[in-house]
């Protein structure tokens, strides 16, 4: 009996995670669409441009094996929410995590997301991509319970840890095909 209430506390934290991160996404990205509204469209099309020249370099600087570390917050939720409650902390580690701003990044690849949504100028763009992001963050706790960690036999932390380089350089070829992508819509 113990056992099935411990895999009942699982799945209920990990849906409040998983909600909570899609929520905050999607309220994220229909924020940054409304703001970005505010701008003229010929203001967001030069931006689009000039960012997207950026994003082909920066992926050009990664493949070169040149690392240039991204602007982020590098930090990890508090531990104290962890005291707060199993329900608790999964609502607030999955609205953090879902906004994605307030805690590590690690890839230039994300910016794509709020620049992305920011840039769209309409609140239902911007809330589908930012919405995408927190609702794949949030998922990610599913591929953890429901296989990946079946199939690593370390510590699966440690196995992610040593995926980083093959994510990075994935990330990296994400950015400059996502990069070209735009200049060639917007048609530089």
């Amino acid at each position: 009996m113990y056992r099935n209430q411990a895999g009942r506390s699982w799945i209920s934290k990990a849906v409040v995670f998983s909600l909570s991160s899609s929520l905050a996404g999607i309220a994220t990205g229909a924020l940054l669409g409304a703001a970005g509204s505010l701008l003229s469209i010929q203001f967001r099309v030069a931006s689009a441009s000039l960012l997207a020249v950026v994003a082909i370099a920066l992926g050009a600087f990664e493949f070169s094996g040149y690392h240039v570390r991204p602007l982020e917050c590098n930090r990890e939720t508090p531990q104290r929410w962890v005291h707060m409650g199993p329900l608790r902390w999964a609502l607030q580690n999955g609205l953090a995590l879902g906004c994605g701003a307030t805690s590590r990044i690690g890839f230039w690849l994300w910016y794509a997301i709020p620049i992305g949504a920011f840039l769209t100028g309409a609140v239902e763009i911007g809330a589908a991509i930012y919405g995408t992001y927190g609702v794949v963050r949030g998922m990610a706790v599913w591929v953890i319970i429901l296989g990946l960690s079946r199939h690593v036999t370390d510590d699966i932390s440690l196995w992610l840890i040593g995926c980083a380089e093959a994510a990075r350089t994935l990330a990296a070829g994400q950015l400059t095909i996502l990069g070209i992508a735009v200049v060639i819509m917007i048609g530089l």
